[in-house]
């Protein structure tokens, strides 16, 4: 039975017409009509008790089989008390109310988030030019733990805006990068941050990604004697590789 046949059924009991209880409840017959012809399943609580003062009913005679069993039955001996109250009455049991469940909320202790440490790399990798800091090679860094991140990286420049900010810390795992990817990179010393690219040769291309600080490139031939050491690549959005 749902809420409209059931304000039916005590309406009925209670021998009054639909004009007779809109009048009592002060609900409007055109709302009273909609709520027993079954066009408004979920009435208003304002409605409902209002519709159930008029019956002299407790609220949750109104409440179907599923949604009774909600409730306890010191919930619902409350309710039926909150019914009874004045305005100002109902006001307080409000506030009382709000008020327990701030304190509640405040008391529950926060739930820890599960993480994991890497290691965040003391230098700063370079849009141009790096300073290598051997006397603080890293620190403990915190990562959720679930990331796909092995290691942390500073970055120093501008060459890499808007992707990595100067300053930023970018997050790194450690593999190989495929053309187009960004990697930390120690080149002859000196610690790079970069878009690569390699040829078929075994030429490496090292690119900035803020195009207007394209001076930052740089081209690493396949025979030339210099020193790469690649830490892995940046955990970040692909980016074309540049057509200048």
């Amino acid at each position: 039975m749902d809420v409209g046949e059931r304000i039916n059924q005590y309406r009925k009991m209670a021998g009054l017409t639909v004009e007779e209880l809109s009048a009592r409840s002060g609900v409007s017959r055109g709302t009273l009509n909609k709520i027993t012809g079954g066009e408004t399943k979920s009435p208003t609580l304002a409605v409902m008790s209002a519709i159930a003062r008029a019956l002299d009913r407790p609220l949750d005679d109104f409440a179907d089989g599923e949604r009774a069993r909600e409730f306890s039955e010191d919930a619902r001996a409350l309710a039926r008390d909150y019914d009874g109250l004045d305005s100002h009455g109902q006001r307080v049991v409000r506030a009382v109310t709000t008020e327990e469940k701030r304190r509640m909320a405040a008391a529950a202790p926060a739930q820890v988030k599960q993480t994991k440490v890497i290691p965040l790399f003391g230098s700063a990798f370079a849009a141009g030019r790096g300073d290598p800091d051997f006397g603080n090679p890293w620190e403990d860094y915190p990562v959720p733990a679930d990331s796909a991140a092995d290691f942390a990286v500073r970055i120093n420049g501008d060459s890499m805006e808007p992707y990595l900010p100067d300053g930023s810390i970018a997050l790194g795992q450690k593999r190989a990068p495929r053309d187009g990817e960004v990697a930390a990179l120690l080149l002859d010393g000196e610690f790079l941050c970069k878009q690569v690219c390699q040829d078929f040769v075994g030429n490496l291309y090292l690119f900035a990604l803020n195009r207007k600080r394209k001076d930052a490139d740089q081209t690493v031939a396949h025979d030339a004697e210099r020193s790469v050491t690649c830490f892995g690549t940046i955990l970040m959005e692909r980016v074309p590789l540049p057509t200048d």
